[in-house]
């Protein structure tokens, strides 16, 4: 893997994993693009682990501020996720080698984009977090598993369909990115072949994470910035036109 390329998925990464366009189904596009037929594996791990540390970052006041309940339903809203990954960790795996199917997928996140837009204009809940809202947004995040469908787009549709606020919905997605990504990372460090984290220091790694982070709080940045003005449907539009362009070309 060349600077460029680990360059690129970087940026990718970070611009994707936030926004709601899905940052899995824009790496294996990518990938299949310059021709890899696998990243590395550690390099996939620090390219989570950069998107993380912007999280942490961007929202640190928030994270401070977090009481036991608040922490609770955060578990609570993990479940999914820990299961359905657990259960069927080797067919989602299988799914990144299939970039026909994440165009299809991609599709559906612009069907969920169109229906945040929807949800955005008939809403003005102001509903704090609860067991049914930290349920819901689970529940779809566990379906976000699937490459091509994107994770905070999916939790931020489920959320506002538990009655929260555009701002409560955007602030508990990211929460939920958290323990998502840290167990993610941890689980696929056990799949670490012996040696795997011998290009850590590498420059290649380096630009790809900078990259990342870099793009991560950017991206975050917009995310906020579009949930405020209503305007899902631009990332609807994208999708479509990313999936079928895909499905076009393959």
């Amino acid at each position: 893997m060349t600077i460029f390329q680990s360059l690129i998925l970087g940026i990718v990464q970070g611009v994707t994993e936030f926004l709601p366009v899905s940052s899995s189904g824009h790496l294996v596009l990518v990938q299949y693009l310059f021709g890899l037929q696998e990243v590395e594996l550690s390099f996939d791990i620090l390219l989570h682990l950069a998107t993380l540390l912007a999280i942490i970052i961007f929202f640190w006041k928030q994270l401070w501020q977090l009481k036991f309940k608040d922490l609770f339903l955060i578990g609570l809203g993990t479940i999914p996720a820990v299961v359905v990954g657990l259960l069927f960790k080797d067919q989602i795996e299988g799914l990144f080698n299939a970039p026909k199917l994440v165009a299809v997928t991609l599709l559906v996140t612009g069907l969920i984009n169109f229906g945040i837009d929807r949800l955005l204009d008939s809403k003005k809940a102001t509903k704090p977090v609860d067991y049914r809202s930290a349920l819901l947004a689970g529940f779809f995040q566990a379906i976000a598993i699937t490459p091509g469908i994107s994770r905070s787009g999916s939790t931020v549709f489920g959320g506002m369909l538990g009655n929260l606020s555009r701002e409560e919905a955007f602030r508990f997605s990211f929460f939920l990115a958290i323990p998502a990504i840290l167990g993610a990372s941890v689980l696929q460090l056990t799949d670490l072949p012996v040696g795997g984290l011998n290009n850590l220091i590498s420059l290649p790694y380096l630009v790809g994470v900078l990259g990342a982070f870099v793009a991560g709080i950017l991206s975050l940045s917009l995310f906020k910035f579009m949930i405020e003005k209503a305007k899902f449907e631009w990332f609807g539009y994208y999708c479509f036109i990313v999936g079928f362009g895909a499905l076009i070309l393959l």
